[in-house]
């Protein structure tokens, strides 16, 4: 079958040996298709134009449900990364005993506490770079629902933990899921999103990350005693458990099904996702990029192999949208503001009572997830480049007020800046790098393009981590001018190389990188 006949005919799809899926998958989907029936049947009988383009669709009930229920995923990687913040003394310290079976505490030195924090980092690389492959094995929905698995053992392991070593391997374990969360969900959104509201939709995975970071922050302070830190560690097991029981209610990427051969159901899923059965517009970019693959001469050609974690980057047309990619994450994390998250804490104890100082870190969170927020509302309406660009500059100079007020003591700007740090960065810096890098593949090679990105970032994150304490210790609190000479360097690099993708198709992002 031919690209173009593909086009022209949906309903001779069936008759030409391609078996469809299981279309009455979801729920959602069997609901939504149910009243556009009639049209359905009348856009695969004839190739006249039916209702509105689905290019110019909105967000549908169904790709809004859809989206909210996938977002689950990275909302546990957020819990997750923040859940040992707050209730640290109670762990590791008890002075009474405890009619139980499990041990009110687990005695350890900071040598291990730190293991238990920082291993999740190794399991978020792990669980990135394996993501791709899930993403192509079991498809977008499938891989987030097997996903779940190690949101199930983990929680469970550090919950019921009677040793340190099992709160380490819990922790490890959840740092596997997360991983694979944060590359797979901002995939499935930007491949379900309509393609005016594509920054949009996608900007969910930073939201949800944020949203997830505050219920820790909000359980850690209600279970700040006695044996209560078990629910704050446990409590991811309840969200692993949401998403398996709802996630039947999600319909699968379309893109995913056309790359599959399922060109039935691809059709009957984008329907139903953009309200409309005129989708030729959009399946004609998808049949039109299948053509272009396998017509070209280059070695290795698209056409010829798969795209793996192994081999992008072999490959002319992904050279460059990968390296971009890369600097974006690993620039995110040398900007510093992991280690502008950890100061938080002892910059607001140094003027607070602790009780008034895990109020005002709260309230950090709640600061992130509404300035996140703001950057979802306007990313489809002024760009990547202008919010990306704006954040840098803002982090930039709310950085180097932090590290100014730090080295000379002035604790009410240190305060002040804190704040302006969050805000500067929740906006732009912290979503646009995940939703470029589901916007610069094509779906052949968006599974391993997203695995080396979240790698990169998982890597930052690790090097910044281990080098700032030894940096600080030679430089002082000058050490904030290494992230500020990171985010200049960063940025002209961005600015000449990053394409702005407002508006445009995943298509036509990918061809303007040949």
């Amino acid at each position: 079958m031919t690209a173009s006949s593909d086009i022209e005919h949906g309903g001779t799809e069936r008759a030409a040996g391609v078996p469809p899926s299981n279309i009455e998958q979801s729920p959602l989907l069997r609901n939504e298709t149910s009243v556009t029936s009639e049209q359905t049947t009348l856009a695969d009988s004839s190739s006249n134009n039916i209702g509105a383009r689905s290019i110019d669709s909105g967000i549908t009930r169904t790709c809004l449900a859809s989206a909210l229920i996938m977002v689950i995923a990275p909302l546990q990687y957020g819990y997750h990364i923040a859940e040992l913040n707050t209730p640290k003394g109670i762990i590791t310290k008890c002075s009474s005993t405890h009619d139980s079976r499990l041990p009110l505490c687990l005695p350890m030195n900071d040598n291990m506490y730190s293991l238990a924090t920082s291993i999740f980092a190794v399991g978020g690389l792990f669980g990135s770079l394996a993501a791709g492959w899930m993403a192509e094995r079991w498809g977008r929905r499938g891989a987030l629902m097997y996903n779940n698995l190690p949101f199930v053992v983990g929680p469970l392991l550090m919950a019921f933990a009677l040793t340190p070593s099992m709160l380490v391997a819990g922790r490890l374990i959840s740092g596997i899921g997360s991983g694979a969360s944060i590359v797979i969900a901002p995939l499935y959104l930007s491949e379900i999103a309509p393609v005016k509201l594509r920054g949009t939709l996608n900007l969910l995975n930073q939201l949800s990350i944020v949203v997830g970071i505050l219920i820790t922050l909000i359980i850690g302070v209600l279970a700040n005693s006695g044996p209560y830190w078990r629910v704050s560690v446990g409590f991811g097991l309840v969200l692993a458990s949401l998403q398996l029981t709802i996630i039947q209610f999600a319909v699968e990427s379309p893109r995913y099904l056309w790359s599959r051969g399922k060109r039935v159901e691809a059709r009957q899923v984008l329907r139903s996702l953009r309200g409309t059965a005129n989708v030729d517009d959009e399946v004609g970019g998808w049949a039109s990029s299948d053509s272009d693959a396998s017509g070209g001469d280059e070695i290795p050609s698209r056409a010829d192999r798969a795209v793996t974690i192994f081999n992008i980057f072999m490959f002319p047309e992904y050279r460059k949208p990968w390296a971009l990619v890369l600097l974006l994450q690993f620039g995110q994390q040398l900007s510093g503001i992991n280690t502008v998250f950890y100061y938080s804490s002892s910059v607001l104890e140094k003027m607070f009572s602790s009780h008034v100082s895990g109020i005002l870190t709260m309230l950090i969170g709640v600061l992130n997830v509404l300035a996140t927020s703001s950057g979802a509302l306007i990313v489809d309406r002024f760009g990547r480049r202008p919010l990306l660009f704006a954040s840098m500059a803002a982090m930039t100079i709310s950085i180097t007020l932090l590290g100014l007020s730090l080295a000379f003591g002035w604790n009410v700007m240190a305060v002040a800046s804190l704040y302006l740090v969050v805000a500067s960065f929740a906006p732009g810096y912290g979503p646009v790098p995940f939703l470029l890098g589901t916007e610069f593949f094509d779906v052949k090679a968006s599974g391993a393009g997203g695995s080396w990105a979240l790698a990169a970032n998982w890597m930052g994150t690790f090097i910044v981590a281990a080098a700032f304490l030894p940096v600080q210790n030679i430089i002082g609190q000058w050490v904030f001018g290494v992230f500020v000479a990171a985010l200049v360097i960063c940025g002209a690099v961005f600015y000449v190389h990053v394409p702005e993708t407002k508006g445009k198709t995943i298509e036509d992002i990918v061809k303007e990188f040949k």
